[in-house]
């Protein structure tokens, strides 16, 4: 039977397999079993390369080698899981990480502030999907809520290209821009987020023009 020791105030080092990045783990308490392929942090964060992970509870699962080494894959968080990257903070109920990939997935509330070229974009959905080495984002909701400056969209499906400065919202699409006071209903809505230019397909549109 393999023991599990807990550790107050613990900060233990993981290798991750494929990657040159060392996972980082610093927690109240940590149970871990040598050579075991699950690993629980409760009240801690988890950081690799420029992500970091804070949740009340993370599990870390691994899978093991030919030879026994244990190669840790996946984090899930859940309960107040708050996300950090270089270009962006998020927040959700739960999420589960590939440690790999460095893809992940927030459920659950999720919301999310991305630092674009061109201001601050923010995000929130049922589900959003990130991937911070491609610094793609992809999400679903009914509907999904998205506001940059005056600018607000909701739509049931999105995906966004940070490296193009590329959005794209599908599905029940409407638009508002508080400064025109614009109203637009569409099918879908591509946008420059650098620039703020909208394209419209399968539009209805209410423009305000001012009285004499």
């Amino acid at each position: 039977m393999k023991k599990f020791l807990p550790f107050l105030f613990l900060i233990v080092i993981f290798s991750v397999v494929s990657l040159s990045d060392t996972l980082h783990v610093i927690a109240g308490e940590v149970n871990y079993g040598i050579g075991s392929t699950r690993t629980t942090i409760t009240n801690g964060k988890i950081m690799i390369g420029n992500t970091t992970i804070v949740a009340t509870s993370i599990i870390i699962i691994g899978q093991k080698d030919a030879i026994g080494n244990v190669n840790w894959t996946t984090a899930q968080a859940t309960g107040h899981v708050f996300i950090y990257t270089s270009d962006a903070t998020a927040t959700a109920n739960s999420m589960v990480y590939n440690l790999n990939t460095n893809i992940g997935t927030l459920s659950g509330m999720a919301s999310m502030t991305i630092n674009a070229s061109g201001g601050q974009i923010f995000i929130r959905s049922s589900t959003l999907q990130f991937n911070t080495k491609t610094n793609f984002y992809t999400g679903q909701g009914s509907p999904t809520v998205i506001t940059k400056k005056d600018i607000y969209i909701e739509g049931k499906n999105f995906s966004y290209d940070a490296s193009k400065n590329y959005l794209d919202i599908t599905g029940n699409v409407y638009l508002y821009n508080s400064s025109t006071k614009e109203k637009a209903y569409a099918d879908e809505l591509i946008m420059d987020t650098f620039t703020n230019k909208i394209v419209l397909k399968k539009v209805t549109m209410e423009i305000t023009i001012s009285g004499k």
